[in-house]
């Protein structure tokens, strides 16, 4: 059988970057300095790029890396989802936020991206594009109330998709980040001397994590560092 030319792994994030200096500071003090070639900060399981604002920069955006762009994008075809572009990234006409791509930039022994969060105005919009189009592992969905948290997975990155929540646009939208720490308390020191901006440390919504903010708006996205402390 031939392999799923999808078979998505790592993903590449574009941020909005209002003052590039700041941007260029925050994410080398997160993720040590940026690719000298491709100016991208990279995680162990893909990478972050800026661009400009007012530069056809459309907020957030991510690109999940797949086996095979040329057969992903017709086996996405198939499925009723045009994506548009060549090479590089190409992104879905409907969901003009998410895309595929061929290599995400991903560097051995960097942070890990632990998972990326998106809004969706339903359930049905989140696992019709992540798991129907994608092919992405559904793997819980969880309700408080209005909202639905529903959780996904690649090989390398979980994607956590807030359907229903008030304030989400009428599409799929990227929402923020989540970097996984080993040591909170070490990582929190070491970014506070740095001088980011960062709250204390507290239990995270999922049993068994402890979380902190990091409240830089240079960073172009909501963005937590999360520790798991119990299996």
């Amino acid at each position: 059988m031939a392999p799923d030319p999808l078979q998505l792994s790592d993903v590449a994030v574009t941020v909005e970057a209002t003052d590039r200096p700041a941007t260029a500071a925050a994410y080398t003090a997160l993720l040590g300095p940026a690719d000298s070639v491709t100016g991208r900060w990279s995680a162990g399981n893909g990478a972050i790029a800026a661009a400009d604002a007012g530069d056809g920069a459309a907020g957030v955006s991510a690109a999940f890396q797949v086996a095979d762009p040329d057969g992903a994008a017709r086996l996405l075809a198939r499925r009723g989802s045009a994506v548009t572009g060549h090479g590089g990234v190409r992104w879905f006409d409907a969901a003009p936020a998410v895309g595929i791509t061929g290599a995400a930039g991903a560097r051995p022994g960097a942070p890990l991206l632990d998972h990326i969060v998106f809004t969706a105005p339903s359930v049905d919009v989140a696992i019709a594009l992540f798991a129907g189009r994608l092919g992405a592992n559904l793997r819980l969905v969880r309700t408080f109330g209005e909202v639905h948290q529903v959780f996904f997975r690649t090989s390398t990155v979980v994607i956590e998709v807030l359907a229903g929540a008030d304030g989400a646009g009428p599409g799929i939208e990227v929402w923020g980040l989540a970097w996984r720490c080993p040591d909170l308390d070490a990582e929190h020191r070491r970014l506070t001397g740095a001088g980011l901006p960062v709250s204390d440390i507290r239990a995270g919504r999922k049993p068994g994590t402890r979380v902190a903010t990091i409240r830089e708006p240079a960073l172009g996205t909501p963005t937590i560092l999360l520790e798991q402390t119990e299996p």
